[in-house]
């Protein structure tokens, strides 16, 4: 048929609603709400109230005791590996495939990462992988919600506890997603959210840590937040910045308040995650239903029993060595199609794939890595964790549809797919 005739190779676009398209894709979209919160804040006289009124909402929404904002989600993962006592030469088991950034803080606190191994659905930590990669020096489990996919906290959690080690949850990816009725971020020891601009609930910058535990919501503020310290309840910790004597306030060196005009921008975001959310769902669930039954070399993303996964990305799995036709090329053929497909969100491989960990050098040669302080040496080498590996060379990224949108529209974006899946032999 001329009209299966794909526009790579000369044929009519399979979507043809592009204005439409990226109306429903674009995100971050402020609006009137945002904009008065800004301007009642600037002309408020207490600047600074957003930030206690954003902590307030959002403990409020997770149903925990404790919320502490930060600048950016990167300082509340610091925070928190802080919180738990990391500390040199300790381990933090993490995900091979994850930001870099959840990975930096550990090597900040010249703690060893330890790199776990995924599992090929949905990327999240296998749990049988990290108890493999337990250790006597082990200090911390971190668990990533891969683009809003919910990872298998029964499981990590057994482990966890089985050895007492705490877990942080990196919630950035997952605003609002929930695992067996609970809200991600509440399962672990500690959740931490990114509020950066991409994100689900964005300050344009700014983070989010939460947590049950006084203990760690305290040991968090004497790393970052000085002004807190006078009022916590441990004097080991008020000892460091007692007005009312002749001392110099301190805290642990650093500085992570969240900006005013950020707190209040999130305010208003979180007030309308659930309904964001649930348009998200609508738009993306249809997309997974029918993309799910077109064929095996192309799986849209996975939502584990159990879970109400949500979508900051839409990142599907793209099989060449079934397909016979190079990723490159499938994504070329669909983008030609009208569909911005790419190759998957930017910066996300195994982490280890850097000079970073194999040339084992940060602070100062072999630092931290093979410091005096570090128990067993620990390698990075390529292929150790295979399924990161195979996940990262799979994925296939298409627009997440944030808005209301028409039927037409997401049939088309299925169509798009169908049209080039159907043509791979005329793609080889």
């Amino acid at each position: 048929m001329a009209s299966d005739k794909l526009a790579l190779l000369g044929g009519p676009k399979a979507v043809t609603r592009q204005e439409e398209l990226k109306a429903a894709a674009r995100w971050p979209l402020f609006g009137e709400e945002e904009k008065r919160a800004v301007r009642e804040t600037l002309e408020g006289g207490n600047v600074y109230a957003p930030i206690a009124e954003l902590e307030r909402d959002f403990a409020a929404y997770h149903g925990v005791r404790f919320a502490l904002a930060h600048n950016n989600g990167t300082s509340s993962i610091h925070s928190a590996y802080f919180a738990v006592g990391v500390g040199p030469g300790d381990e933090v088991i993490t995900s091979a495939y994850t930001w870099h950034l959840q990975v930096a803080p550990i090597l900040a606190l010249h703690a060893i990462p330890v790199f776990c191994d995924v599992d090929p659905k949905a990327a999240c930590l296998d749990p049988a992988d990290i108890e493999r990669k337990i250790s006597l020096r082990t200090k911390a489990i971190a668990v990533l919600h891969p683009y809003g996919a919910v990872a298998p906290m029964d499981e990590i959690l057994a482990v966890a506890r089985r050895y007492g080690i705490p877990v942080i949850e990196d919630c950035s990816h997952a605003h609002a997603a929930t695992y067996r009725g609970r809200k991600v971020g509440t399962l672990g020891d500690i959740g931490c959210f990114s509020l950066q601009a991409s994100k689900l609930i964005t300050a344009i910058e700014g983070g989010m840590l939460i947590t049950d535990r006084e203990e760690y919501y305290e040991r968090a503020c004497v790393l970052g937040h000085y002004e807190r310290i006078p009022q916590l309840k441990s004097e080991q910790y008020r000892k460091y910045h007692q007005p009312e004597r002749e001392q110099a306030p301190s805290c642990f060196g650093f500085k992570y308040r969240i900006h005013p005009l950020a707190a209040a921008i999130a305010r208003v975001q979180l007030r309308h995650v659930d309904e964001w959310t649930a348009i998200r769902r609508r738009n993306m669930g249809y997309l997974t239903e029918r993309l799910r039954e077109l064929s095996a070399v192309f799986e849209p993303p996975y939502e584990a029993s159990g879970t109400e996964r949500v979508w900051l990305n839409y990142i599907c799995q793209y099989h060449e060595e079934r397909a016979g036709v190079p990723r490159e090329r499938f994504i070329e053929a669909l983008r030609a199609e009208g569909l911005p497909a790419t190759g998957g969100r930017t910066g996300y491989l195994p982490v280890y794939w850097n000079p970073l960990y194999e040339e084992r050098s940060m602070w100062a040669e072999g630092y931290p890595f093979d410091a005096s302080y570090v128990s067993r040496k620990i390698t990075y080498q390529r292929g150790l964790c295979p399924e990161a590996e195979r996940f990262w060379r799979r994925t296939v990224g298409l627009p997440v549809l944030h808005w209301e949108c028409s039927q037409e529209l997401r049939d088309e974006i299925v169509a798009a797919v169908a049209k080039v899946l159907r043509n791979l032999e005329v793609l080889k």
